[in-house]
């Protein structure tokens, strides 16, 4: 089974983003997780744990291949545990170093002074398996879940017969040929980036200001949650940033990440599962936080009345023998190139096995995601230790430090008052 293992839609849309990313020049769509420690973690220990999990799970060390049915191949690679000395504080070169994909390189450590940087392929899995799995690293009497079961799941493939999936993904086809009316324009089409590098700034609220953000996000949108809130409040700010820069737009398109596990469980953990749910959201929605609230819950309703999230997997599902250079055209084609307007993303609160590693407390915790040109910009929301935090980044050049210091100001006040 294990080198039979086939890629699902998911896999093919991160796959995706992945050789988007590679054209242009930047590391790929890998993600990273950096831990803070009170103290310096055993190098030897780690090292000696991840071999055994890669030995336990080959989908740890597996390349992609892409023929007429798409699946993981095991190299038997072992994932890289490197040391860093100096205790200088990393550097954007650290961030922003490629995986070898293609050679089966899908995680990797890096060890400095009291920090660990997990990178890892988006492909692989999403950020709160990414979680699940440090923690996982991190209490070597958990054995985790039982090999076989856990790389690949049913739920990511679509339902029904070939004619009728046709018609799924024609449907998702058609949302977007609707967004045409009003065509995004994306910040990295006012400014292209300087250099294929992601930068990042991380901003962490103090735990009062945490408490007031969830007391408006109840406030403002109700059942939704906070991460609606957070989303309108993101889009407000968006928009309000382009009308700063000078780059107009005529509207704003954000997909928003779909888990497709069931609630509360982590199976399979080593396959993605998730998928895009694009909204557009026009500038005159945008005045105020409530306004985007509202628009947001009417377009996530009209979204699962209508089936779209379905009409995404069958979409991603039906085209994965294709060349990737193909599929990311047809995505771009109905937008003129502009795959959208910001990429966001919310993983709530922090696994809450994350507070040691190897017996070391764990102080600090920060997402660093990716994202593709355009749009160029990106915000991902978490919640560690009762602190709301948030990470805005973004491709080199696309905002200046400035632009990026007043957004991130912008975003953290009107969280608080919104």
């Amino acid at each position: 089974m294990t080198a039979r293992l086939p890629h699902n839609g998911c896999d093919t849309l991160m796959l995706g983003f992945d050789y988007e990313l590679r054209r242009r020049g930047f590391s790929g769509n890998s993600c990273q997780i950096i831990l803070e420690f009170t103290t310096n973690i055993d190098a030897d220990r780690l090292a000696r744990r991840v071999q055994s999990l890669a030995a336990r799970h080959p989908v740890l060390a597996a390349r992609p291949v892409r023929l007429w049915k798409p699946r993981w191949q095991p190299t038997g690679r072992p994932p890289l545990v490197r040391i860093h000395s100096g205790g200088r504080r990393p550097g954007p070169e650290l961030f922003n170093e490629p995986l070898a994909l293609r050679e089966g390189e899908l995680i990797r450590f890096d060890l400095l002074d009291r920090a660990l940087i997990f990178t890892w392929s988006h492909v692989l899995m999403d950020a709160k398996s990414a979680e699940f799995f440090l923690a996982l690293v991190g209490n070597e009497e958990a054995s985790g879940p039982e090999p076989g079961r856990d790389w690949y799941d049913q739920r990511a493939r679509p339902a029904g017969n070939f004619r009728f999936r046709i018609r799924r993904a024609w449907q998702a086809l058609e949302r977007l040929d609707k967004f045409k009316k009003f065509l995004p324009v994306s910040l990295a089409a006012r400014r292209p980036p300087s250099a294929p590098k992601t930068l990042h700034k991380i901003v962490m609220l103090s735990v009062e200001d945490t408490r007031r953000v969830r007391e408006n996000a109840l406030r403002v949108c109700g059942y939704l949650g906070e991460a609606n809130f957070h989303l309108a409040v993101t889009l407000v700010e968006l928009h309000r940033l382009h009308v700063r820069t000078g780059c107009a737009s005529s509207s704003y398109v954000v997909p928003i990440p779909i888990g497709l596990r069931p609630k509360g469980t982590h199976s399979p953990l080593f396959s993605n599962q998730i998928t895009m749910m694009l909204h557009q959201f026009l500038p005159a929605q945008l005045e105020t936080v409530r306004e985007a609230a509202r628009e947001i819950k009417s377009q996530r309703a009209d979204c699962v009345r209508d089936g779209e999230i379905d009409s995404g997997i069958t979409l991603a599902h039906l085209f994965r023998a294709l060349p990737l250079g193909f599929y990311m055209r047809l995505i771009k084609h109905e937008l003129r190139g502009e795959i959208c307007s910001l990429f966001f993303g919310d993983t709530s609160m922090v696994d809450p096995a994350l507070t040691r590693m190897f017996g070391v407390e764990i102080t600090g915790f920060a997402h660093l995601p990716a994202m593709t040109v355009p749009p160029g910009v990106g915000i991902v929301f978490y919640h560690f230790r009762d602190r709301l935090q948030f990470t805005l980044f973004h491709a080199q050049g696309t905002l200046s430090e400035a632009e990026v210091d007043e957004f991130a100001r912008c975003l953290q006040e009107r969280l608080i008052n919104p």
